[in-house]
């Protein structure tokens, strides 16, 4: 049976300062790793097919419209 994620987040608190630097910094490698990877297929989809300008606009005006509804 497999922790749950309190289980695993009461484990990583009761560890050595040191343990805990060791585990913090593997998940910021896997972040990024992951981010950098999004970055990655977005570029390439940019690369395929350009978009318009004015549709860049439109989605964000469409978004700005949502958040101060």
């Amino acid at each position: 049976m497999k922790p749950d994620l309190n289980e695993v987040w009461e484990l990583i608190t009761n560890l050595p300062y040191e343990e805990k630097k060791i585990i913090y910094k593997r998940m910021q490698n896997e972040v990024n790793s992951k981010l950098n990877d999004m970055v990655d297929k977005v570029n390439e989809r940019v690369e395929q097919k350009s978009i318009e300008f004015d549709m860049i606009t439109k989605e964000v005006e469409s978004v700005r419209e949502k958040n101060h509804e």
